[in-house]
């Protein structure tokens, strides 16, 4: 008897992991229809609820919805609760504001059409992204002894829990720089110096902390750092990249990327010296205005030239602005990026502390 309840445990522990791991591959699915989304507006794609974005994202919702279903269902076995409550809390506001999000919209674009950015059911979509996305990645990073120590499976657990986080709050960062929420009824468009500076501050801050967790989770170990890194340039390039045919030479400038955060990982494999830590942190931090391209080309042209960005004049005025906006913000984003470590550093000992706590003493 003893072993059958000791067999069950390890049963609903096995299907809460997969709840987590579920939720987290929805949240991915449904960050990659909204940046596809964004795409299709930027070249003037016909825009009906029933795209084909739409349907990554909605399907995104529905396996999300799925993984929630598992998490609640195994929950309050054994230690599961205690151990995750703040995890599950998350997961169940996120997945409420996610399902709230789709009839809403659908309302939206029924009576207007056309919706922003920064309309409200996007800002209840992207919050519920990011509370369900955060959740899942709490869990799984504290239950993540069931991938049995392999480096593979590891790797993989480790995208699909960060990668998710990071699209949504990139997507709320967006929300709240870029100049795509006026529309003909509603202008929620931010200030064009607001966005400027926001952008200037969010971005390295949160590249620098993502990066900095995956190594940091993993035991400092090399390798993590790059494989986030590839995955979230990747991401991007696929959803935004891709889809603009006249984006498509600038591709290989835009895979250079990968080239600092692959020496930020050796560096940190030679010495694990939190001096070096704070070094790579800074590199990390320079990455905003490339690793988010094209997108950026829009916040800063506002305050910069300020000229139409269409489909086929992005590459261009992006690559113009280089010489004059990079110099400015170069200093604001390398100390954004050593503060995005920081407050990686601090948060790490709560989502793994026995292990975090013994790593960074």
């Amino acid at each position: 008897m003893n072993y059958s309840q000791n067999d069950s445990v390890a049963r609903n522990y096995r299907m809460f992991f997969l709840g987590n791991i579920l939720v987290s591959l929805g949240i991915l699915a449904v960050t990659t229809g909204g940046s596809w989304d964004i795409s299709n507006h930027l070249l003037n794609k016909p825009e009906t609820f029933f795209s084909t974005p739409h349907f990554v994202l909605y399907s995104g919702v529905m396996v999300a919805l799925s993984g929630a279903i598992l998490v609640m269902l195994n929950r309050s076995v054994g230690k599961i609760k205690s151990e995750n409550n703040t995890s599950i809390r998350l997961v169940q506001i996120g997945i409420a504001l996610l399902l709230g999000a789709g009839p809403f919209d659908f309302l939206w674009h029924s009576n207007f059409g056309l919706d922003g950015l920064l309309s409200p059911p996007h800002l209840i979509l992207i919050c519920g992204m990011v509370f369900s996305s955060v959740g899942s990645f709490l869990s799984i990073m504290r239950n993540q002894n069931l991938a049995h120590n392999s480096y593979l499976l590891k790797n993989i657990l480790t995208i699909l829990s960060i990668i998710p986080v990071w699209l949504s709050v990139t997507g709320l960062f967006f929300s709240f720089s870029l100049p795509f929420s006026q529309t003909d009824y509603f202008d929620f468009n931010p200030n064009p110096i607001f966005g400027a500076i926001f952008a200037t501050i969010a971005f390295p801050f949160l590249i620098s902390m993502m990066l900095s967790m995956a190594y940091l989770i993993n035991d400092k170990k090399f390798g993590f750092i790059s494989t986030v890194g590839a995955a979230l340039i990747i991401i991007n390039m696929a959803t935004s990249i891709i889809p603009n045919p006249w984006l498509h030479p600038t591709i290989p400038f835009y895979l250079l990327t990968m080239m600092p955060i692959i020496l930020c990982d050796l560096i940190l494999k030679l010495s694990a010296n939190k001096t070096y830590l704070y070094f790579t942190a800074g590199i990390f931090g320079m990455l905003g205005y490339f690793m988010y391209y094209p997108l950026i080309t829009h916040i800063y042209n506002k305050i910069d030239t300020n000229q139409i960005v269409s489909a086929s004049m992005t590459s261009k005025i992006y690559f113009e602005m280089v010489l004059s906006v990079f110099p400015v913000i170069v200093i604001p984003c390398i100390v954004m990026g050593m503060l995005g470590t920081w407050f990686c550093y601090r948060v790490s000992r709560s989502i793994v502390p026995a292990r975090i706590s013994s790593q960074l003493s």
